[in-house]
Formats: structure tokens, C-alpha cells, sequence
């Protein structure tokens, strides 16, 4: 192999390399927003699962805890959410509603109760 050969060879490699590279990295799923079990709940922005009075649709809110309604499966009962922040009530694991660890570890039906929804702030006065 001359150096025009191997200079040929070596530019079909990279460019091989190059090429696999990005169709790979076009394959990448998105992320998944963070499921919540209330109104509320949702960690980021665009988590809502309804419209509230500061936004008109799902996925609308413009920041943590202002969505609406929860995005978590339903469920009747006190360990029967599928996935990490999907109980419904403070008895979970972690003794808050939504806090829950992992599948099975959380409290109370999702969507919760009124009685069970987390106490919004105090308005400043």
C-alpha cells in the first residue's frame, strides 16, 4: 500500500466514523417528564397535566409546582403506584405525599384527595 492508498484508507475510516456518529446520536430517546400524583406537584416546567387559572392546557405551566392536575397513573390504594413520587398521600415511605421512593412504596389513591393535597404557601401580606 502506497501513501495515496493509505491516505485514501484512512479518510473512508474516518469519515465512516463520522458518519456513524451521528445517526447514532440521533437515536436517543427523549427525556421523559417526571411524573406527580396532584396539582402542584410537577418539579419543572411544562409538567402540568391540566389547565389551571395560570395556564390554559397541559404541559403549560410556567414553572415548578404551578401545573395542574397529576400526570401519575391512577390508582385506588396505598401501594399501588408504578414509579418513584407516585404516592398519593404522607403514609408512602418517605412520609410525604408524592415523595414516595420507588414503585410500591407510596401512599393513598393518585389523583389524591383534597384532604391529602400538600398546603399551598401563605400569600405575603
Amino acid at each position: 500500500m502506497n501513501r495515496r492508498q493509505f491516505a485514501a484508507t484512512l479518510g473512508a475510516a474516518v469519515a465512516g466514523l463520522v458518519a456513524g456518529k451521528t445517526l447514532l446520536a440521533d437515536d436517543k430517546p427523549a427525556d421523559k417528564p417526571a411524573k406527580h400524583a396532584c396539582k402542584g406537584l410537577n418539579a419543572c416546567k411544562g409538567q402540568g397535566g391540566c389547565a389551571t387559572k395560570e395556564n390554559s392546557c397541559a404541559g403549560a405551566n410556567a414553572c415548578k409546582g404551578k401545573g395542574g392536575c397529576a400526570t401519575a397513573a391512577k390508582h385506588d390504594c396505598a401501594g399501588k403506584n408504578e414509579c418513584k413520587g407516585q404516592g398519593g398521600c404522607k403514609s408512602g415511605d418517605n412520609k410525604c405525599a408524592g415523595k414516595n421512593s420507588c414503585k410500591g412504596k407510596g401512599g393513598c389513591a393518585s389523583p389524591m384527595k383534597n384532604a391529602m393535597k400538600p398546603k399551598a404557601a401563605a400569600p405575603a401580606s
